[in-house]
């Protein structure tokens, strides 16, 4: 760290989202902070279980990586709100304080924050009130619920209002009740930051639509490159990487290899599955949970990856992932296709018979993978930290 650096305004970074639990958000949160950090710039983590990342950078430092230091602070947390397993941290006036102080204490020049709940609405007011930048990141305004459950759109709208202290402003209105409620949520919040920063283009429009004043695409922090040599010989080996929610259509996925099974037999393709519990599925293996490094052993095994989902991911953790290893994306939803670009290979529908169709025909012809995979690499090479954080430097000074 440069000797000017060291008294340069720090960067405060918020999460309602225990950082215990690695889902989308909390990985693109922690990769930030760390790029942040290692890039010389001052970071203060404000989130539950912030002690992970400081284990985490230890458990790093120990097998020889330089750390950059950063200062992590938990909130008490007074519970957890069933069914969303989110820190219960009490209302967003009740947290100002810790906000306030946090701010002062540590000389911050802008606050990062990458929910929609108490804590983030906490920070983007203080920062308000004490005249620093505050930047929303929107991990995903497609909020889905089963339409069965819209009669508790009402309760959302309430319990939400209380933890944030945000009862009025603009509503969403172009789904069901209940869909409408969680969008409205993340609107209500991004509203009242200085810039919205959205991973994905096509998010960013639907925010701007929406109503969410200055939305700028910005893509999460890629890791760095590790690209492997491709697969040589064998059956085509496709990976699968995410949440096991509906959302995410895993289903799609094993109903698509049945009919490659049918089509091809069980030897030309293979489908590793990283997460779940064993279902008897021929040509596919589910590997339960895994480490990380274990999620990049699988992912320099294989010739792709599959990203299932349909109207409802921003930018999938799971495809930075692969394209830093210079693997592209097979995906069923076409805005994606899209989004990624050369990275991406989009099926000619969004189900099963599309996705088996896709798989055959690249199993027929492994060259046409190559194009995708030099896109792949080229997507993660103007996405790694150093320039992640030049550009998020220059939005702050831009406020």
């Amino acid at each position: 760290m440069r000797e000017d650096e060291t008294a340069a305004p720090a960067v405060l970074m918020v999460c309602d989202y225990s950082l215990r639990y690695l889902g989308g958000a909390q990985t693109a949160f922690l990769r930030q902070a760390e790029a942040l950090a290692d890039e010389g710039v001052r970071v203060v983590v404000l989130a539950p279980d912030a002690d992970a990342l400081a284990l985490r950078r230890a458990d790093d430092e120990m097998a020889g990586a330089v750390q950059h230091p950063l200062v992590t602070i938990a909130p008490p947390r007074r519970g957890t709100i069933p069914v969303l397993d989110l820190p219960l941290l009490g209302r967003a006036g009740d947290l100002a304080p810790l906000v306030a102080a946090t701010i002062r204490r540590h000389e911050i020049g802008a606050v990062v924050v990458h929910s929609e709940f108490a804590l983030a609405a906490a920070a983007i007011a203080v920062a308000r009130r004490l005249g620093i930048p505050s930047l929303h990141t929107v991990h995903t305004f497609f909020w889905r619920a089963p339409a069965v459950l819209a009669p508790f759109a009402p309760l959302v709208s309430r319990v939400h209002g209380a933890l944030t202290g945000i009862r009025g402003g603009d509503r969403f209105t172009g789904s069901h009740p209940l869909n409408n409620a969680l969008r409205t949520m993340t609107l209500r919040i991004a509203q009242r930051a200085d810039i919205v920063l959205s991973p994905s283009r096509h998010q960013a429009e639907a925010l701007r639509a929406a109503g969410a004043g200055r939305v700028e695409a910005f893509s999460n922090v890629a890791q760095p490159l590790r690209v492997a040599a491709a697969p040589e010989g064998g059956p085509l080996r496709l990976l699968w990487v995410a949440r096991f929610a509906p959302e995410k259509r895993l289903e799609v996925a094993l109903d698509a290899m049945r009919l490659v099974v049918e089509r091809l037999g069980p030897d030309r393709v293979h489908l590793d599955v990283a997460g779940g519990t064993h279902r008897p599925v021929e040509a596919v293996t589910f590997h339960g949970p895994v480490p990380g490094e274990r999620v990049g052993e699988l992912m320099d095994a294989a010739d792709a990856a599959l990203i299932t989902s349909l109207g409802f991911d921003n930018q999938p953790m799971v495809a930075l992932e692969a394209f830093a290893h210079g693997r592209p994306v097979i995906v069923s939803d076409p805005v994606l296709a899209t989004e990624f670009e050369e990275a991406a290979i989009g099926t000619t529908t969004p189900d099963a018979e599309g996705l088996a169709d896709q798989i055959v025909r690249l199993e027929a012809d492994r060259a046409l993978l190559a194009p995708h995979r030099e896109g792949a690499v080229a997507y993660a090479r103007e996405r790694q930290p150093a320039a992640h954080v030049a550009r998020l430097r220059e939005l702050i000074a831009s406020v």
